[in-house]
């Protein structure tokens, strides 16, 4: 299965998924849903590390003055998370999993996108800043390792699964939901 995918204004990428039925199937095998949110969640986290990596490497650096010692430095702030901030958030399904890569300092968009001319209500002229894309960058380089680090991790995340639901059956401490759902 090809897919082919434009972002923004930046040329069309392609990507090949191979095995995806027989991850589907395999991942359908768990017995709660919270099991199956469980492996793709980690798997996603592992799978966006590089991106993470590279947005951090890419990130503008300065030595900080003396007074913001105890603040971290830009490139520290860069997460890999599954949840956004209030501010961010939009209705979410409860059946996809989303996983997040960027920085939770508050001024990151400004420094992805830059900004224009910018006055004080007075009128002062306060200056630009120029746009440094350091996770758009980031993307860029990794998506297609990412893509295969999730298939490799995909699979290990759901044998590792199935093989701690087999250790809980032989001990009898399943629960009624994965019991339940074995049963299917």
């Amino acid at each position: 299965m090809v897919f082919e995918g434009e972002l923004m204004a930046t040329p069309a990428f392609k990507f090949e998924l191979v095995g995806l039925k027989e991850t589907m199937d395999a991942l359908e095998q768990l017995p709660t849903v919270s099991m199956k949110r469980g492996v793709v969640r980690n798997a996603l986290k592992k799978a966006a590390a590089p991106i993470a990596e590279d947005a951090k490497n890419n990130a503008p650096w300065a030595p900080k003055p003396a007074e913001y010692a105890k603040s971290k430095h830009f490139r520290d702030t860069i997460k890999v998370s599954t949840s956004l901030k209030k501010s961010q958030r939009g209705r979410t399904d409860r059946s996809r999993v989303t996983v997040y890569v960027g920085s939770t300092a508050p001024h990151a968009h400004l420094i992805e996108f830059g900004t224009t001319a910018r006055y004080t209500k007075s009128g002062a002229y306060r200056g630009f800043t120029s746009p440094n894309p350091f996770l758009r960058k980031a993307w860029d380089s990794n998506k297609m390792k990412s893509l295969d680090l999730l298939k490799d991790e995909l699979w290990k995340a759901i044998q590792k699964s199935a093989k701690l639901l087999a250790k809980k059956a032989a001990k009898g401490t399943l629960t009624k939901g994965q019991i339940a759902g074995l049963r299917k």
